[in-house]
């Protein structure tokens, strides 16, 4: 439609362009006819304005409304159809929700409840039983952090650096910065790679230069550009949510015991399906942390709905537990809205379900799990002691 009406806008201004020329020189034949003609000139001349020279009609342009269904669950049900699943008796009546069920093995399907007669109906998300490595590479450089972009690249960071590489660890960009990089994260409407740094500067990539943003009055350890086109940064003792161009319009408050909600934020990521924050606490005891580090995953709002500190059920069968104490360095959440959480200290990734329900472990390294991404095919990029990069599929669409 926008084409369209660009051609029809096009054609009317060529018209008009036309109208003008002929009326001037019609303008000039009455100035001649008058001067020198004769009465029967004269006449000639207006009847041939009457009768040869229109004004071009104005076009109508094409123009598009939207009215939002009210009510598209039953549309849903009936484009998605059903899987009834036998002996599993009735199903609660709450409002739709996002559920995951795992066995023993850590193999599950993310399913939505229909919440009539005991039906479920299953997305297309299914937990490999073996997580398959699609790729792995030593990394020219030191990795701390990685976005993987839209087109099968991911940009890396390292101290001052940022390095964009495709899926074979070859490099196709570097930029350099003039400060220490905190974090980078990836916009998810506009694709574009921000970065927030020690001198507390939030920049955004554009045609290849960092370009300043806005400054935060402590400094930015970590942060995450949301869907909503904000930006929240974790800072000593909270996070706090601002517009792109630095105003601030919400922040996390001491909880009743005293303590701040986040007190040492180290990484933050958005849920793509919820919008839901998770953010991992080094829980610092001079940011009035116990020590004990975790994920707290919040709301919009900034509302706690539950802390992960690494627990691992007894029925999940494996030889890899783990012995240290919970490490998370690095959490993202996947296309379905699951979080992966690198648990640097055991060496190994974790899966769980966006409701904090523990899924599977995915990976299991010799290494360090430094750093995590999720690319749009929810292909794992993992990191491992800074270098070593591993590309994992562990589940299939």
């Amino acid at each position: 439609m926008k084409e369209d009406n660009s051609k029809l806008i096009q054609k009317y201004k060529q018209d008009l362009g036309m109208y003008d020329k002929q009326l001037k020189q019609q303008i000039q034949e009455c100035k001649t006819a008058l001067q020198q003609g004769s009465d029967l000139n004269i006449y000639d001349t207006r009847c041939e304005i009457d009768s040869q020279i229109h004004f071009p009609v104005k076009p109508a342009l094409g123009n598009v409304s939207f009215t939002p269904n009210t009510n598209p669950q039953g549309h849903l049900k009936l484009a998605l159809g059903k899987v009834i699943i036998s002996g599993q008796g009735q199903t609660s009546t709450d409002q739709d929700r996002s559920v995951s069920t795992s066995d023993g093995q850590g193999q599950s399907s993310t399913q939505q409840q229909s919440g009539d007669k005991g039906t479920k109906a299953v997305t297309r998300y299914k937990l490999l039983s073996e997580t398959k490595v699609v790729e792995e590479w030593r990394s020219p450089c030191i990795i701390l952090s990685v976005c993987p972009t839209t087109d099968d690249q991911a940009w890396t960071k390292d101290y001052k650096t940022l390095i964009l590489l495709d899926m074979k660890g070859t490099v196709i960009q570097k930029v350099t910065h003039k400060a220490r990089i905190n974090d980078i994260s990836l916009s998810p409407t506009t694709h574009r790679l921000w970065v927030c740094d020690r001198e507390n500067d939030i920049l955004e990539l554009a045609s290849g230069q960092l370009t300043h943003r806005f400054r935060t009055k402590e400094e930015p350890r970590c942060f995450c550009v949301t869907a909503s086109n904000h930006v929240i940064v974790g800072m000593p003792k909270h996070i706090s949510k601002f517009t792109t161009q630095g105003q601030m319009v919400l922040t996390t408050m001491v909880v009743g015991t005293g303590k701040p909600l986040v007190c040492t934020p180290w990484r933050i990521t958005e849920c793509p399906v919820t919008h839901n924050v998770a953010v991992i606490d080094f829980s610092n005891e001079d940011d009035g942390g116990d020590g004990n580090k975790h994920v707290v995953v919040m709301d919009t709002n900034f509302q706690e709905l539950f802390v992960y500190r690494g627990d691992i059920p007894s029925t999940y069968k494996t030889s890899q537990t783990g012995g240290e104490p919970f490490d998370p360095c690095s959490v993202v959440y996947d296309s379905v809205g699951n979080l992966i959480i690198g648990d640097c200290n055991n060496d190994r990734v974790l899966l769980l379900s966006g409701g904090g329900e523990f899924l599977r472990i995915i990976h299991t390294d010799t290494n360090w799990a430094w750093a995590v991404g999720v690319d749009r095919k929810d292909v794992l990029w993992a990191v491992f002691r800074g270098g070593n990069v591993k590309l994992l599929q562990y589940s299939s669409m």
